[in-house]
């Protein structure tokens, strides 16, 4: 049944086997190194870690449990959880608090508006980019869940980001775009989920149950595609609305996608996203190399793992869990929109009469 039909849809993220919400890239937290997870949420931990974790063979597990229990201090047991979880994901993972979980509500909100602005307050209309005449923008910067609030507030706060983000293509679609910039500079990560559901009209050839990308896990994959207003994985929705089914006037016309060493995470899957895409293009400078994704399990105290389980590709099953390359490698500090608007009006779309 068309997802159109079905009004909220749950997000499957905390509760699907392999399905991420990579999170913002982790950024280290020395005012609170010494804080610990309790003894019930450090065993979850490890159970996690050494069960699931992507790189979980890098870690001697008897030998981490073996320090931790000679640990005298909590600074010791932090930095040992610390080493593990950084070895274990290859630097993508994070144990959060739950008062860091407080904390960081607000900066996630912050996020959160951002992406539900209308355009005039989004990087879209900074002095290196926006719209023009004949070309389209979308600027999709972090997007971060704040874990303090219920399942159903997180769900429709990622349906209210999608409905912004397709609403900005759709007020931009005046039948005079020939092509179209997709931003994801500033993307350093997050919900990955409203995101592409946002994007979801341009990206173009993909039908039906085709993947625009995947996970990548123990041999096994896990398709994600766009349709019917929402986004799946392994052919379930994850979110979607009946605001969320916006189709382009021109389906088929030429994508450009900017990314660069800011682009983290869920920026790179959703730069993969358009990998194999029919006249896309990607211009700037190598991600951050944070192409892998993570589930957020919560842990028995309240806080939260960043777990890392698998890696990110594209719909071709291409992908490696590292630095992605543009398809045109600019110099730091040349502004890639000059670049891909001089590709984009040369395509046969922009050209035609």
């Amino acid at each position: 049944m068309p997802i159109a039909r079905c009004g909220w849809v749950m997000t499957l993220a905390l509760t699907v086997a392999g399905l991420a919400t990579a999170q913002e890239v982790p950024r280290a937290s020395p005012a609170v190194a010494a804080e610990v997870p309790s003894a019930a949420a450090q065993a979850q931990m490890l159970q996690l870690l050494q069960q699931q974790s992507l790189y979980r063979d890098r870690v001697d597990w008897s030998r981490l449990r073996a320090d931790l229990a000679a640990a005298t201090d909590a600074t010791r047991q932090r930095a040992l959880l610390d080493a593990a979880i950084r070895t274990s994901s290859d630097g993508h993972g994070r144990w959060i608090s739950a008062q860091q979980l407080r904390n960081g509500a607000g900066h996630a909100k912050a996020t959160q508006a951002a992406m539900q602005a209308a355009p005039e307050t989004s990087s879209a209309t900074k002095a290196d980019g926006g719209p023009t005449t004949q070309l389209g923008w979308i600027a999709v910067d972090t997007y971060l869940n704040d874990h303090t609030q219920s399942r159903a507030q997180i769900n429709q706060a990622s349906t209210r980001a999608a409905i912004a983000l397709q609403a900005r293509i759709r007020d931009q679609d005046d039948g005079r775009r020939c092509g179209w910039i997709v931003d994801l500079r500033g993307n350093r990560g997050g919900n990955m989920w409203p995101m592409l559901l946002g994007v979801g009209p341009l990206l173009g050839d993909a039908r039906g149950a085709d993947p625009v990308g995947m996970f990548l896990s123990g041999g096994q994959r896990q398709p994600w595609a766009y349709r019917d207003g929402a986004a799946w994985v392994d052919n379930r929705p994850v979110v979607g609305s009946r605001e969320t089914a916006y189709a382009l006037r021109q389906p088929g016309a030429p994508v450009a996608v900017l990314f660069g060493a800011r682009t983290a995470s869920s920026g790179e899957a959703l730069v993969l996203a358009f990998r194999g895409r029919l006249a896309a293009r990607s211009f700037g400078q190598p991600s951050a190399g944070f192409s892998t994704a993570n589930t957020t399990p919560m842990l028995a105290d309240g806080s939260l793992l960043l777990l890392t389980r698998s890696v990110s590709a594209d719909r071709t099953g291409a992908g490696d869990g590292h630095k992605l390359q543009p398809d045109v490698t600019l110099p730091e500090g040349e502004d890639a929109a000059v670049a891909a608007r001089a590709w984009l009006l040369a395509q046969p779309a922009c050209k035609a009469p």
